[in-house]
């Protein structure tokens, strides 16, 4: 059997980040194969569905810094977003990133760069998917590549991103996706977002598994609607797969 390719998750930290719309980042991590492989509960077959993935954090000064994050958290940083490992590759090269996670800075205290916006514009326009949570919609759009596009911000602030990114298609949800553009609303949004990202992506026992497991991605798309459904636990999702007995 030929080896899974390894998808390569940048996340790009701006300013002071929000552990919350940072939360999103460790649904990618419960499906990568080092953690699958430690649940001894799981059945073979579900082990088989993981997918090997690196994960980078990623900001402006580089290795060697603390990132800092709210509730009086530091992040280790991997690379700066000019190193090659992460870098938008050049019009016609391959692509550095599968997958561009932007959590939220303050937007009153965000200010964009050169830099930023052309790290942002540069892994949009060679295909890597970005996904921004809550108010990583703000750097998102100062790069400019919401024009066309159908998005979606935390709630009260959509006035606000209206009047700011005009040339975008507003949508008050939970999250919305457009070509390889996702965008969440506030916090914990952010998790159904990227719930919904795996789902379409990796379609499968071992995806329903691990939302299962982190009991997400049960919520609508529309806000004050009903969950859509239902899993007590692991086995039930297993039992629904048909890969182990009901009740055992």
């Amino acid at each position: 059997m030929a080896s899974k390719p390894t998808i390569r998750i940048g996340v790009l930290l701006i300013d002071t980040v929000e552990l919350l719309d940072l939360s999103p980042i460790d649904l990618f991590g419960m499906l990568s194969e080092p953690y699958v492989s430690t649940l001894s509960f799981l059945p073979a077959p579900l082990k088989a569905g993981a997918v090997p993935m690196e994960i980078l954090y990623i900001n402006q000064a580089g290795p060697n810094t603390l990132q800092e994050c709210t509730a009086n958290v530091g992040l280790r940083v991997d690379a700066s977003i000019s190193d090659k490992i992460c870098a938008p590759a050049k019009k016609g090269g391959e692509k550095t990133l599968d997958i561009l996670l932007i959590p939220g800075p303050d937007p009153s205290a965000y200010k964009p760069t050169d830099a930023l916006n052309g790290f942002i514009e540069g892994h949009f326009d060679n295909g890597t998917d970005v996904l921004s949570v809550c108010t990583g919609i703000y750097p998102t759009g100062c790069a400019g590549v919401l024009k066309g596009k159908r998005v979606t911000g935390p709630r009260p602030l959509l006035p606000e991103l209206q009047k700011k990114f005009p040339e975008a298609i507003w949508e008050t949800k939970r999250w919305v996706s457009d070509g390889n553009l996702w965008s969440s609303g506030a916090f914990t949004n952010g998790q159904d977002m990227v719930a919904a990202y795996i789902r379409e992506k990796w379609p499968g026992p071992t995806a329903e598994a691990m939302m299962a497991l982190a009991d997400v991605g049960e919520r609508s798309q529309e806000y004050g609607v009903a969950t859509v459904l239902r899993l007590s636990n692991i086995k039930d999702v297993a039992s629904t797969c048909l890969l182990l007995p009901p009740g055992k």
